[in-house]
């Protein structure tokens, strides 16, 4: 495992390295989210899914632009939460990081982009006082479109699963969010 981070970190002091007279976008964002923690992927699960909405934050930096291509890395937080269905309410809080790539070009009035992140999550499935933390990863798909110069309106829908620390099962979870993103270059 202390390979991969390794793997990560060179890598991105190499794209970053690898960019120096290229022109690094960077942004923030804030978005309103809904998530859903569904039933387990594992065949013997006995976990319910549950619903919940709250706020995805982040960061985003472009570090190596390919043409219409750009490639960054990401970095998110996600705070969600329900009330009303059970007497601890449905918790989920996680951070994720990883590579981004978008499509950036004049010929659309819009930019795509992936997103492939990992990190740790962690969820009450709400049923307990606390939350329970472990290995998640996610893909998010979404696109960014141009109000005002520097200032972009969101959409993105994300898909991934969290690691149980409960019986082993793995969680699927999923978000949608829209909202705004601050470009400073």
């Amino acid at each position: 495992m202390h390979r991969f981070w390794a793997a990560i970190l060179v890598l991105g002091v190499a794209l970053g390295v690898g960019c120096g007279s290229a022109r690094a976008q960077t942004g923030i964002y804030a978005m309103f989210s809904g998530g859903f923690v569904g039933s387990s992927v594992a065949p013997n699960a006995t976990q319910p899914s549950y619903s919940q909405f709250g706020g995805t934050f982040g960061l985003y930096s472009t570090l190596l632009p390919l043409g219409p291509l750009r490639l960054g890395m990401d970095g998110r937080y996600i705070i969600e939460s329900s009330g009303g269905s059970t007497p601890y309410g449905n918790q989920l809080q996680s951070g994720l990081f990883g590579p981004r790539l978008a499509l950036f070009t004049h010929l659309l009035p819009f930019s795509p982009y992936v997103q492939l992140e990992i990190g740790g999550a962690g969820t009450n499935y709400g049923h307990f006082p606390s939350r329970s933390t472990s290995f998640a990863y996610q893909a998010q798909f979404g696109v960014d479109d141009t109000l005002f110069p520097h200032l972009d309106a969101r959409v993105e829908y994300g898909t991934g699963t969290i690691g149980s620390d409960i019986g082993g099962n793995r969680e699927r979870m999923q978000q949608i969010s829209g909202g705004l993103v601050f470009r400073f270059f």
